[in-house]
């Protein structure tokens, strides 16, 4: 129940990030051809928003069971092999977060010193994307990858 909570809640996140980052857009384009004055904040306000749709949309979609996949290739080989691959590809997915939550973890800690140019932002809220989206996908791997490893030993 806390999960599908948490995912509700990340999804609920990633729509008011796209709602948010298409009016700041609409706002940017309307100062810069209506107002003949540009906004100087609506470039950063529409970059932050989209590293974090990118990073917990990528959550999402590890919790849809939508990432890639060779289903071509997959679909050819016996059923065996597929629960192997099956399980060999969450573990890559869950190495693949743990290496962003390292490396995004070194980049909030080098973007705790630095500020976004026009609004003066800590670039650490901006870089928290990287380690926060790592995890969910962690955590939302855990339980296909459960799944794969219990219909392996079958």
């Amino acid at each position: 129940m806390l999960r599908a909570a948490l995912e509700n809640v990340v999804e609920g996140v990633c729509l008011l990030l796209m709602v948010a980052l298409t009016l700041d857009l609409m706002l940017g384009v309307f100062s810069r051809y209506v107002l003949v004055r540009t906004f100087t904040w609506y470039d950063e306000i529409a970059r932050i928003c989209f590293v974090w749709v990118v990073f917990l949309g990528a959550a999402v979609g590890v919790r849809r069971h939508t990432h890639f996949r060779l289903h071509l290739l997959v679909d050819r080989v016996p059923l065996r092999a597929q629960r192997a691959i099956a399980a060999l590809g969450q573990l890559v997915v869950i190495g693949f977060a743990a290496a962003l939550v390292q490396q995004g973890w070194a980049f909030v800690e080098l973007g705790r010193l630095q500020q976004t140019p026009v609004m003066g932002l800590s670039k650490a809220w901006v870089y928290l994307a990287m380690p926060t989206g790592g995890a969910l996908i962690i955590l939302f791997s855990l339980i296909p990858l459960g799944r794969a490893l219990r219909d392996l030993v079958r």
